[in-house]
């Protein structure tokens, strides 16, 4: 299982938005801890993957060697990738 951590960025975001999406994407976000690569598209030129939540997007980095997963950024889909 893996560990799931969230940069500033990534949490500034969660407390602008709705509660109710908030919720949706937390219980996502969660829901990739036993098998991330089932649920994560990897972003091209890049070492990064997505997630697709609702309209969102969230970009996080897999280090597999110590089971992490980073959530650098959680953003609306036309403006994450920026």
């Amino acid at each position: 299982m893996y560990l799931i951590q969230f940069t500033k960025t990534a949490k500034k975001f969660l407390k602008k938005i709705p509660h109710e999406d908030t919720e949706v994407i937390l219980r996502k976000i969660y829901l990739i801890r036993e098998s991330p690569f089932r649920y994560l598209k990897k972003l091209q030129n890049s070492k990064l993957w997505r997630l697709r939540i609702l309209k969102y997007r969230a970009v996080v980095d897999v280090v597999v060697s110590r089971n992490n997963i980073i959530v650098l950024r959680i953003g609306h889909r036309k403006k994450v990738y920026d």
